[in-house]
């Protein structure tokens, strides 16, 4: 194995450390000799690679951002298909089977607070940039527009999580994909009327 490859292989597993203690316990009670314990190296590498715990938890949630083609393909496919999304929602799923675990973590009780604020700053960023591109006539509106989409999406998600995956993640994707095409009012007035 080369120095780089033993490198690598090192960082990622004191990274892997960190996660499964942050699992457990609040950022505030896991010691540098927590990680290099359960990893299996001394304090002194884990410094070699990190300055702090607090470092290592902004990687982690770095990692977990979505891209930036994630983002815009599903505006583009929007443009492109007479409103209609399909095949980016498809990424969005995948996103979330690779990432969801530690997303619900860092979004639940016990994770980190800032963490929905960031995702959120981050998406509408990107989007915003794209819209902005395209000289809309109304970007201003747009982003509360995404904000409200995305706040919407994060928050279905943290209570999917919460009720332990009670609805299966297709039910889920597809109450998505109708609340976005169909719009919540109309959607939930049907529900209110569609009695037992």
């Amino acid at each position: 194995m080369s120095k780089s490859s033993r490198k690598e292989e090192t960082r990622k597993n004191l990274l892997d450390a960190f996660w499964s203690l942050y699992i457990e316990k609040p950022i505030e009670k896991i010691t540098v000799r927590d990680i290099t314990d359960l990893a299996g190296y001394n304090r002194g590498t884990f410094y070699t690679y990190f300055s702090d715990v607090y470092e290592v938890l902004e990687i982690q949630k770095a990692a977990l951002m979505p891209t930036e083609d994630m983002l815009i393909d599903p505006l583009k496919e929007l443009r492109n298909n007479d409103g209609k999304i399909q095949e980016s929602i498809n990424g969005v799923s995948e996103y979330l089977k690779d990432h969801g675990e530690r997303i619900a973590i860092l979004l639940g009780p016990g994770g980190d607070p800032k963490f929905t604020h960031e995702l959120k700053a981050r998406v509408r960023g990107i989007i915003m940039n794209f819209v902005r591109e395209l000289n809309i006539r109304e970007t201003e509106e747009y982003e509360y527009l995404i904000e409200y989409h995305v706040s919407g999406m994060i928050n279905m998600y943290q209570l999917w999580v919460e009720n332990e995956s009670n609805i299966s993640e297709e039910t889920l994707k597809q109450l998505y994909e109708r609340i976005s095409h169909e719009g919540s009012l109309s959607i939930a007035n049907r529900m209110l009327n569609d009695r037992i």
